[in-house]
């Protein structure tokens, strides 16, 4: 009898080890990145979530997790042969990697600048969701220019233009998923632009056969304009972009001679101000356009403070256009 009791034990506890065994292995694990564990039944692993039931509810509600949180799976097979370590990595192309969030600036060159009599460049930053800033100046001479070679002008002089910048969120900018935009600098904007410049011209005009006037004009002035564009981003490294905008203009213009000719006009109607066409005084409209190309990089750190209170200066971490992760 005492042998049957004891055998009967021995089964018992064979059955109980191999139970515990099966329950223990059958568990699935989802390591979240914060190392956190959760016990879990996983139901579905999708493109951006995964569907789970608590390991202790079987019978409870299906719950659901971003992958985005998740550093890695463990899910066990039936047979307990094939159990699988699933390793969640970030899409290089989503807005979510921390490579893409991290670059919020561009260095830009007006691409066509050179075929104008001029240098230009900009920068571009972002201050926070949906909106940047962006400045550039232009060194007007260098370069060469069709229209200019034609009447013989001799152009000097730089403006600076500057503005806000205002992301118009489509859906070709925005990836579904959390409805987070796919790059700082990426996409169609709203820009309102002031142009500050000073710049001359120097030409000969012919007022008679056999000489000539000089002429240089020079022109202070600025303008207002209101601008639409779009940016496009490429291996997370470069931008393209071009741009179109109308707006306002004021300007002082004065003009020398080398000799006077009461009964010539010496001056001739001469929009190009480099920076943008403007129409004169009598029709103040001025007309913008542009393509560049930029690099991006990371934003410097005296940068991200303009405009920061005292407190939150050197915080380095960099803005994010993730609009649900600013909520």
């Amino acid at each position: 009898m005492k042998n049957y009791n004891f055998f009967v034990r021995v089964v018992i506890l064979i059955v109980l080890l191999i139970f515990i065994g099966n329950t223990i292995h059958a568990q699935d694990m989802i390591i979240k990145k914060d190392n956190e564990v959760i016990k879990a039944k996983i139901l579905e692993v999708g493109t951006t979530e995964i569907k789970y039931k608590l390991f202790d509810s079987p019978d409870g509600p299906t719950l659901v997790i971003n992958k985005r949180e998740i550093k890695s799976l463990k899910i066990h097979s039936e047979n307990g042969k094939n159990d699988k370590v699933m390793n969640i990595t970030e899409d290089p192309m989503s807005a979510g990697n921390a490579g893409i969030v991290d670059k919020t600036s561009s260095l830009k060159f007006h691409f066509f600048s050179p075929l104008t009599h001029k240098l230009a460049f900009s920068y571009e930053w972002m201050v926070k969701p949906g909106f940047n800033w962006e400045a550039g100046i232009g060194i007007v001479g260098p370069g060469v220019g069709a229209f200019d070679q034609i009447v013989n002008q001799h152009p000097a002089g730089f403006y600076v233009r500057t503005g806000p910048k205002f992301l118009l969120g489509t859906s070709s900018d925005i990836e579904i998923d959390g409805a987070r935009y796919a790059h700082p600098l990426k996409g169609r904007y709203f820009k309102i632009e002031t142009i500050l410049y000073a710049l001359s011209k120097s030409y000969q005009v012919r007022v008679t056969n056999s000489s000539n006037a000089d002429v240089k004009s020079s022109y202070v002035g600025a303008a207002l304009n209101l601008i639409y564009g779009r940016q496009y981003i490429f291996g997370n490294s470069i931008t393209v972009g071009w741009y179109v905008g109308l707006g306002y203009g004021f300007e002082n213009k004065t003009v020398t001679y080398s000799a006077y000719y009461p009964n010539i006009d010496l001056t001739s109607f001469d929009p190009i101000r480099y920076s943008h066409t403007f129409f004169g005084k009598n029709f103040p409209i001025t007309y913008t356009a542009g393509f560049n190309i930029g690099y991006i990089f990371k934003t410097p750190e005296w940068i991200s403070n303009i405009g920061k209170p005292k407190s939150r200066r050197g915080d380095s971490k960099p803005p994010s256009r993730h609009s649900m992760e600013n909520e």
